[in-house]
């Protein structure tokens, strides 16, 4: 390839939402630029783990869920023992997300506190699952390590893939599920086939989660999940899909992306616009002038400078 010929990589969890996303901006960076010549699209279990990716110089593209993957990667705190300042937001799909705690109503349990000395299954995310890490931090906080617990009376399902982590309490195999989502169809058939009660985080915790590790507060509201939810709860914010890259990234190509989200808009809407949106995992429509606040990381210069140029930033 040539020097004024362009490549992009994109990497992200195998979200089916992430793929699609990444096949309209490939389609139309060909359109738009011809310069582009090649572009790779890699999904790959691990929201974490493509965070590092693109740091590292291996994709030059990502995508992750929650923001705060690439907060603590730009920090160098949490999972990532190095601080990758390299790292630069585009842009942040909306969506509305909490991570869930659900325990089976029958276990008659209303705070993480009393799951300690109670002989349960839980279905978590993996090692390289920010909901993994957050509940690990949790559970820390609260002074029962899930190490310890797993030692004593809890099991302990971890996923890579977090959309199996209901399923094993849709199958009655877990009697605590967490997982970041709500709108997925697999919380409403979790719900349908047996009643839970969902559980709050304390609020002190919460703060540590957010000053430390840059998550945001959020409440999972009454009536959220087809009315599953009972009492609003407090909870960490799983909102937003973050893309990002790195600083070096050439200004021309994170320009033409940004261009191309924004103003090709209607065909990222095109496949949730059949659902209500209660039930639609992006919020639509997207609004130029939100959609470049929550990155996780400062901006991309080329990404600031279109949302700038357009009237969409002050």
């Amino acid at each position: 390839m040539n020097e004024n010929e362009l490549s992009v990589t994109m990497r992200s969890e195998p979200v089916p939402w992430f793929g699609l996303f990444f096949s309209w901006i490939t389609m139309i960076l060909g359109i738009e630029n011809p310069a582009v010549k090649r572009t790779i699209i890699e999904l790959i279990p691990g929201d974490l783990l493509s965070v590092s990716a693109v740091a590292n110089g291996e994709a030059d593209i990502g995508m992750t869920t929650p923001p705060a993957c690439v907060t603590m990667a730009y920090r160098g705190v949490g999972p990532y023992p190095e601080k990758m300042g390299n790292l630069r937001g585009i842009l942040s799909f909306p969506h509305d997300d909490r991570l869930v705690w659900a325990v089976a109503a029958d276990l008659g349990v209303n705070s993480i506190e009393e799951l300690k000395d109670k002989e349960l299954t839980f279905a978590i995310g993996g090692k390289d699952s920010p909901v993994g890490f957050a509940v690990k931090k949790i559970l820390e906080a609260y002074g029962m390590p899930l190490e310890q617990q797993a030692k004593k009376n809890w099991k302990v399902i971890e996923e890579d893939y977090l959309f199996k982590v209901i399923s094993h309490g849709i199958q009655g195999k877990a009697d605590v599920v967490i997982h970041e989502g709500r709108k997925t169809p697999p919380w409403a058939k979790l719900t349908q086939s047996r009643e839970m009660t969902f559980l709050p985080i304390r609020d002190d915790i919460v703060d540590m989660m957010s000053e430390q590790y840059g998550f945001r507060k959020a409440v999972l509201s009454q009536g959220m999940i087809d009315g599953a939810v009972k009492k609003d709860v407090l909870t960490l914010d799983w909102s937003g899909w973050s893309m990002f890259t790195r600083a070096d990234v050439s200004d021309e190509l994170i320009y033409l992306i940004t261009k191309i989200v924004v103003e090709y808009k209607h065909l990222f809407e095109m496949g949730f616009k059949g659902q209500d949106l209660e039930h639609s995992d992006l919020v639509y429509p997207m609004e130029p002038s939100e959609i470049w606040r929550n990155t996780g990381v400062p901006l991309h210069p080329a990404a600031e400078r279109y949302f700038k140029e357009n009237g969409y930033m002050a």
